[in-house]
């Protein structure tokens, strides 16, 4: 069980405007947005950037650049 209170005007405005004041839809709609930022962070590759410019700048894998993202995304599952 949660209580609310909503001290921002415009998040208030939202809820009761947008949302119709029904607490169920309100927090749905957080879920699933909440899911979605999360499913975009699972995405996101920026991080094995460095990794690939390691192995670039080693000059001993012979390989480009795709192939080493290929690798790093097969390596940690990612489609």
């Amino acid at each position: 069980m949660i209580t609310l209170t909503i001290e921002d005007r415009s998040i208030e405005n939202i809820f009761l405007n947008e949302f119709g004041g029904d607490k169920d839809r309100f927090f749905s709609f957080i879920k699933k947005s909440f899911q979605k930022l999360q499913n975009s962070k699972d995405l996101d590759l920026s991080h094995l950037n460095s990794h690939i410019q390691k192995a670039i700048d080693s000059g001993s894998s012979g390989k480009n650049h795709a192939e080493l993202f290929r690798d790093f995304r097969s390596k940690y599952g990612i489609n």
